[in-house]
């Protein structure tokens, strides 16, 4: 991305991440915040994130879009737990139904059981180990907990998608969805990090092949994401092809979320940008310098389909009971069985 009037110092991500991991170790406590139903994208994330060891799912609150059926959050709930259901988990993340609808006005939060949730949690976590809260859809919920609790900024950390690309800003959907909710979003000093549409658009498109390869063959939880990409792509070939090029492929948008926490993107850090109300940014020369946020430039794909199918490969694996007889100090025989693999 080339550089901005604002300045930008680029990151490696890896080196990045590495000193966060050493001061959030893994497992990272993470909250997922999903219009999951919405697209598929969403699934796979779910998916990918409830597997991976590197982190501790802690709650999926899901916000609202204006394609889910009403009440809009109570859908895609429902579309969360059937992600989950699919998972051989030893135990399922709780599921909050957070806002169904925007913020009516800025300084007015809507609270609910998730916002609850997400203030709570956080208060075991501090300025120097935060809770992750993955924003993939509206931002709704983590605005009105950012009202209600202004101290929450120095417990969490956000890492979104959103946005077209760094210089215009705009956004034809999760920020859309809510631009009051992000706009307290930018505004509050919570550390935050942003991929954007052009880059998940260039990095993590997956053909109707690609997803089968990766996926289909990996138990009923690959073959269930893998139709989902295939049934999403016969849904509108015309949008798909006016989104991506092509009616053969969709991207996985809010995967690059997880890519960042697992320190495979590239970034930059830039001076916070002001959103207005019509989804553009003003980049101010006034900006403090303390109020900065990352911006992802690019995206290890093909790390990051890796990681997805090594942990499904691992969750699938059955246990593996190997018998074999020792003899005690008496004479006799005694079975010992060992596991060699443990589902997630």
């Amino acid at each position: 991305m080339p550089a901005q009037k604002n300045g930008g110092t680029l990151q490696d991500g890896s080196k990045q991440n590495k000193s966060r991991r050493q001061k959030s170790p893994f497992p990272r406590a993470v909250i997922l915040t999903t219009d999951i139903g919405a697209e598929m994208d969403d699934q796979w994330t779910l998916a990918q994130l409830a597997v991976a060891p590197e982190f501790d799912l802690r709650a999926i609150v899901t916000t609202h879009a204006p394609s889910l059926q009403n009440p809009a959050a109570e859908t895609a709930a429902r579309f969360a737990r059937e992600v989950l259901d699919h998972l051989p988990l030893k135990k399922h993340p709780p599921v909050f139904a957070g806002s169904s609808v925007p913020l009516a006005e800025r300084s007015a939060p809507q609270p609910n059981r998730a916002v609850e949730f997400i203030i709570e949690q956080s208060k075991s976590f501090s300025s120097g180990r935060r809770l992750a809260v993955l924003m993939t859809g509206a931002a709704t919920d983590v605005a009105s907990a950012l009202l209600i609790d202004p101290t929450l900024a120095d417990r969490i950390e956000i890492v979104a998608m959103g946005f077209e690309n760094w210089e215009a800003g705009g956004d034809s959907w999760n920020v859309k969805n809510d631009v009051r909710a992000w706009q307290i979003v930018l505004e509050s000093r919570a550390v935050l990090t942003v991929g954007d549409a052009r880059v998940t658009r260039r990095d993590l498109a997956v053909t109707r092949t690609e997803a089968r390869k990766l996926l289909g063959t990996r138990g009923i939880a690959g073959r269930y994401l893998a139709d989902l990409h295939g049934a999403w792509l016969d849904r509108d070939p015309p949008f798909v092809e006016k989104v991506t090029g092509s009616r053969d492929k969709w991207i996985i948008w809010d995967s690059v979320t997880l890519a960042y926490l697992l320190g495979l993107t590239k970034n930059k850090t830039y001076p916070r940008p002001i959103l207005r109300d019509d989804l553009s940014f003003e980049h101010s020369s006034s900006a403090k310098k303390s109020a900065t946020l990352n911006w992802v430039t690019a995206i290890n794909a093909k790390k990051l389909w890796r990681h997805f199918t090594t942990n499904l490969d691992r969750i699938n694996a059955p246990v593996n009971f190997n018998l074999f007889h020792s003899s005690d100090n008496d004479g006799h025989k005694n079975r010992s069985i060992s596991a060699d693999t443990k589902n997630s």
